[in-house]
């Protein structure tokens, strides 16, 4: 009698970068880690642990083979760390072997008088992402404003980057010096702006591709208030906005010259550049600050107009704007909102706006957010919710208000180096001022967000023997079952294949995981042409990210139970080789013929059966 068995076999090479992360001898800017390793055989959970310089020791529980471990790990410090996995009996089953990992120190330039002002009950719980633009670098801050991570600016050329946001791929995006970046945690350049394009104030990226702004100077007639001492022809510096792709080619622009009348325009600006007056100078016509896209539409922010504008996409035509008035050719609606020099305009899920009213000129001068809504039908706008800044929060300049998921809202008030949150009630919940050598440390963007993982993954296979050091097999080709842990905080689309071994894919499908949960695949293997000994690849690609895919080798082979030798024969050989294997407590698959996965007597008896047939 001859009984077959059918196994899969998955093939590691020791210690693939991918397998193990953080991978051998990192180096890292932040210390909030996501640790991921193979799985291992039959265990209930896994213990990491992590061991500092000193020989202190950091245990940690899992119930799947990645984790983010923020406690323990701090900076100027070398760690080494190693997973052990326990299996239902409490006992250890196997552990993999110590990786090391170190911390980079905090850069000298980070600023020594950062104070945590106020933490109260209803503060929305996450880190917290800003730029010190006064510094150059931007940072991370847990809720106790422990920095978590920050940008190396002295990777970026010149040494300037500020972080507009982060992206579902675990990316951010920033500018600083001119230029626009995408880069990732490590502060690795991803992507650059074009040498032919500047950048200022604000660079975002939808979807595939960026969104920026930068500055256009044409000469033209000085307006009819023109000041005795400045010529007929003066220049204008406007702004010019720009959407490309990841190779840098031009897909849209906007010119403000060409959709704003020059008659719009603030005579403060005017009277400055006829101070001390030299040839070539410029008046600051329009200086705009934010570009958001939403729904076929641009909303742009022109800061010395004092002015909001709403664009349609795709014939570029101006559909209304809201602002001061005494430089408005043309008014769109019915009622107005006072507002002044405002930065950082965004629109809201309810398709409200908000933005920061720096209110500068204004009296008083008292910044605020504002968020109003707006009827394009009986041309009207609506306050629906400010929150009024106390004078000594006054910021001339830069700002930002920005909506948290459970409503509260957090503001950066600019130049005056706070950052607050309040709650829906107009009660502050959190605050934090940036300082250094006792001055304040002007900002432009804050963020609240969960961790540093919008991404992280790892993925399992049900039914999985053996071991990573030698080979994993699954006792089953009916249906190959998985899991895939997104332990990041965005939902994320993840696509999972079966390639053969000529790298052709012969079988695809997709999943949408929520974040920070488990969801399963199956690929159907009695449905796909296998063929045995041919090596095929299942491989997780994360949409957002592809280049973070994550392999798994592996070939088909028939066992026949009992021929532990494999010479397609169970005789007395295979029986004293059996013997061996229970004598050493050791473990073959083709051996365990009850599939109870231990050899012992029982396998032995039902072997000599096998022989007897």
């Amino acid at each position: 009698m001859m009984i077959r068995k059918v196994c899969i076999y998955l093939f590691f090479s020791i210690l693939i970068a991918s397998d193990f992360i953080p991978e051998e001898d990192s180096i890292l800017n932040y210390t909030q880690v996501f640790f991921k390793w193979p799985q291992m055989e039959d265990v209930d959970y896994y213990v990491l642990e992590i061991v500092d310089s000193l020989n202190e020791s950091y245990l940690v529980h899992s119930q799947k083979n990645s984790i983010i471990v923020q406690d323990f790990i701090d900076w100027n410090n070398e760690y080494t760390w190693n997973v052990c996995g326990i299996n239902n009996l409490e006992e250890t089953s196997f552990c993999y072997q110590t990786i090391m990992l170190s911390i980079n120190s905090l850069p000298d330039y980070y600023p020594n008088g950062n104070q945590l002002q106020l933490v109260n009950d209803g503060v929305y719980d996450g880190i917290t992402l800003l730029d010190f633009d006064g510094l150059g670098f931007s940072v991370a801050l847990d809720q106790a404003s422990n920095p978590i991570w920050f940008a190396d600016k002295n990777n970026f050329n010149p040494s300037k980057i500020l972080v507009t946001q982060i992206l579902d791929s675990g990316n951010f995006i920033g500018f600083g010096g001119g230029n626009g970046y995408e880069f990732d945690i490590n502060s690795e350049i991803l992507f650059e702006t074009p040498s032919e394009y500047g950048v200022h104030h604000h660079f975002i990226k939808s979807d595939s591709t960026y969104f920026f702004l930068d500055t256009i100077i044409e000469q033209h007639p000085c307006p009819s208030n023109c000041p005795d001492n400045l010529p007929n022809l003066i220049n204008w510096q406007g702004d010019h906005f720009f959407e490309i792709d990841s190779d840098g080619e031009l897909i849209w622009e906007w010119n403000t010259f060409d959709y704003i009348d020059l008659v719009d325009y603030n005579p403060f600006y005017l009277d400055r550049l006829s101070l001390n007056y030299q040839d070539g100078d410029e008046m600051d016509w329009t200086h705009s600050n934010s570009i958001f896209y939403d729904n076929g539409n641009i909303f742009i922010s022109v800061r010395n107009l004092s002015r909001i504008l709403k664009i349609d996409y795709n014939t570029k035509d101006l559909i209304w704007h809201l602002g001061d008035e005494d430089f408005m050719n043309q008014i769109y609606f019915n009622n107005n909102i006072e507002f002044s020099q405002q930065h950082s305009v965004q629109i809201l899920d309810n398709g409200n706006i908000l933005f920061f009213d720096n209110h500068t000129f204004l009296e008083p001068e008292i910044s605020r957010c504002i968020e109003f809504n707006y009827d394009e039908v009986v041309d009207s706008v609506n306050i629906v919710w400010e929150y009024i800044l106390p004078d000594s929060l006054f910021s001339g300049s830069r700002g930002e208000c920005d909506r948290l998921e459970n409503g509260n809202t957090l503001i950066n008030v600019g130049r005056t180096g706070n950052l607050i949150e309040v709650d829906s009630t107009n009660q502050i919940v959190w605050h934090y001022k940036m300082m250094n050598n006792n001055s304040p440390v002007p900002s432009y963007r804050a963020e609240r967000i969960n961790s540093l993982y919008p991404l992280a993954f790892s993925f399992e296979l049900m039914d999985l023997k053996g071991s990573y050091i030698e080979n994993y097999f699954i006792e089953s080709i009916d249906t190959l079952h998985g899991y895939i842990n997104n332990k990041g905080w965005a939902n994320q689309l993840y696509e999972y294949h079966l390639f053969d071994d000529s790298e052709s894919n012969i079988f695809s499908n997709n999943i949408l995981i929520p974040g920070n949960s488990v969801s399963q695949f199956h690929i159907p293997l009695n449905e796909l042409s296998i063929i045995e000994n041919q090596q095929y690849t299942i491989r997780i690609i994360p949409l957002s990210n592809q280049n973070k895919f994550q392999d798994l080798k592996f070939n088909f082979e028939n066992l026949f139970l009992g021929d532990l030798n494999q010479d397609s024969i169970v005789n007395v050989l295979d029986a004293i080789l059996l013997v061996n294997l229970i004598l050493d407590s050791s473990y073959l698959a083709n051996g365990d013929i009850n599939s109870d996965n231990i050899l012992d007597i029982l396998d032995l008896i039902l072997t000599i059966n096998i022989i007897l047939g």
